[in-house]
C-alpha cells in the first residue's frame, strides 16, 4: 500500500475502492491497515509507559458508503440549526470530507481521543488539542509514523478544518520529514514531486 497516498478534494477514491491488508482493532472493533495498527499500539504503548491513559480509537476505516452517510447527518444537522441546505452543504465540505475524499476510506487515518472526552456524545472536539494526550502526540507521534493530518494554518491547502484528533498514518520516515519542514500531507508531497 501507499502510505502517502493523498486523498482530498483533488484526488478522490472510487466507490469501489478497498484498501489490502485491513484487520480488526480488538479493543475497538474498528478496522484499520494492519502497519496503521501496529504503530498505534506501540504509540499507546509508550503513553501508558510515560503515565499517560491509552488513547482510545473511535474512527478508523471508513468504506465510501459509510462516509455518505457519516457527510448526509453532518448536512442534515447544519440545515436543522437554520442553514440553507446549499450553506449546509458547503458548510459540511469544510468539517466532513465528501465520499470519495475521506482518508478514512484508505485504512491509514484515525480519529483518536482520551478516556474522558470519550465519554462525551461526540468525544471528537478541538478542546482535545489542550489535553496532555494532545500535547504529548504532537511532540511523539512522527516518531511512531503518524502526522497530524489537518493542522491550524493549514485549512486553505488542505480545504480541512484543523482537526487535532486527526491522525494519519505515512511511516517513521516521511512523518519525522514532514514534522521537521512544518508541512502537510499536501505540500509534502508536492515539495517530493519538484525533487524528482
Amino acid at each position: 500500500m501507499n502510505r502517502l497516498i493523498l486523498v482530498n478534494k483533488d484526488n478522490i477514491l472510487t466507490k469501489t475502492y478497498i484498501p489490502r491488508d485491513l484487520i480488526i482493532d480488538p479493543k475497538s472493533g474498528k478496522e484499520l491497515n494492519k502497519d496503521t495498527h501496529k504503530a498505534f499500539t506501540n504509540m499507546n504503548k509508550a503513553m501508558d509507559n510515560q503515565g499517560l491513559s491509552k488513547l482510545v480509537l473511535v474512527s478508523a476505516y471508513r468504506p465510501y458508503d459509510y462516509q455518505e452517510k457519516v457527510f448526509t447527518r453532518k448536512v442534515n444537522g447544519l440545515m436543522k440549526e437554520g442553514l440553507s441546505k446549499t450553506d449546509a452543504i458547503d458548510k459540511a465540505k469544510t468539517i466532513v470530507a465528501l465520499p470519495g475524499t475521506s482518508e478514512h476510506q484508505t485504512g491509514l487515518a484515525i480519529d483518536i481521543t482520551n478516556q474522558d472526552l470519550n465519554k462525551q456524545k461526540d468525544p471528537l472536539i478541538e478542546e482535545f488539542e489542550n489535553t496532555i494526550h494532545a500535547k504529548w502526540l504532537r511532540d511523539n507521534a512522527h516518531k511512531y509514523g503518524f502526522i497530524l493530518r489537518y493542522p491550524k494554518g493549514k485549512t486553505n491547502i488542505t480545504h480541512i478544518s484543523y482537526e487535532p484528533w486527526h491522525y494519519r498514518y505515512v511511516g517513521i520516515y516521511h512523518a519525522n520529514e514532514i514534522k521537521k519542514r512544518g508541512m502537510c500531507l499536501e505540500e509534502y508531497i508536492s515539495h517530493i514531486d519538484k525533487k524528482q
